[in-house]
């Protein structure tokens, strides 16, 4: 369990999955920046699940979608 808690892969999976959850689709070369952002404020917030959804919640890609 530690090792997966460890991976930057299944970090990144959290965050391409809570995305495609939140946004109601998959992920486009566009919203780069918003994953990025994402993965940066689960890192900074100690691995907080919550952190991702609020960056998901407040980015470009969510308030502007279709």
């Amino acid at each position: 369990m530690d090792r997966l808690a460890k991976s930057e892969r299944v970090r990144q999976s959290i965050v391409r999955y809570a995305f495609r959850f939140y946004m109601g689709r998959n992920e486009m070369l566009s919203d780069s920046q918003t994953l990025i952002d994402a993965d940066r404020s689960y890192v900074q917030s100690g691995g907080s699940f919550k952190a991702v959804i609020i960056s998901l919640l407040t980015s470009d890609s969510f308030i502007y979608r279709k």
